[in-house]
């Protein structure tokens, strides 16, 4: 019991130094295109397998940010994980990853799903670490991304509806 004790504490802590370890970015001028084509690639294979269909809609292959493209990347792959996770139980599965720009020209990236959907009441608690609805999860993935996203000056927002989906908006 001692030892699995020990064994919990030493991952926790290890998972609360990762969260925290993140303070300088490595900014470029990065097309959205290109980093759906390198999430499509990554994610393909292992979405293919669970039969969940990756649509990309993207309007402007010229869409630009400003971004570390490491860790929005890995933002990116959170996102789509954790969307697979939300459609394994639903007839269709789809996922759907977009882009436009908001009238105050902010670029806004957008991971939808036709998922199982959140109540009100966890969608408040999704970004607070060690929080997980998962029993194999660690609870830091979404407020890494919260993390990572207000280290680009940016936003990262949940919109969901039980029994509908949901959708994640990082906006820069």
């Amino acid at each position: 019991t001692i030892k699995r004790r020990s064994e919990g504490l030493l991952k926790f802590a290890e998972t609360y130094r990762n969260l925290n370890k993140i303070t300088k970015l490595t900014l470029q001028q990065v097309y959205v295109r290109d980093m759906f084509e390198t999430l499509h690639h990554l994610m393909q294979p292992t979405l293919e397998k669970k039969n969940i269909e990756l649509d990309i809609i993207l309007k402007d292959p010229d869409l630009m940010v400003q971004a570390d493209i490491n860790l929005i990347e890995q933002v990116l792959i959170n996102l789509v994980v954790n969307a697979a996770e939300a459609v394994k139980e639903v007839t269709d599965p789809r996922i759907l990853l977009s882009a436009y720009i908001t009238p105050a020209n902010k670029v806004v990236i957008k991971i939808a799903d036709n998922g199982v959907g959140m109540p009100d009441e966890l969608m408040e608690k999704i970004f607070i670490p060690f929080f997980s609805t998962r029993k194999t999860g660690s609870g830091i993935g979404l407020s890494l991304c919260k993390q990572i996203m207000l280290l680009h000056k940016g936003t990262i927002q949940v919109q969901s509806k039980e029994g509908e989906g949901s959708a994640f908006l990082l906006q820069f």
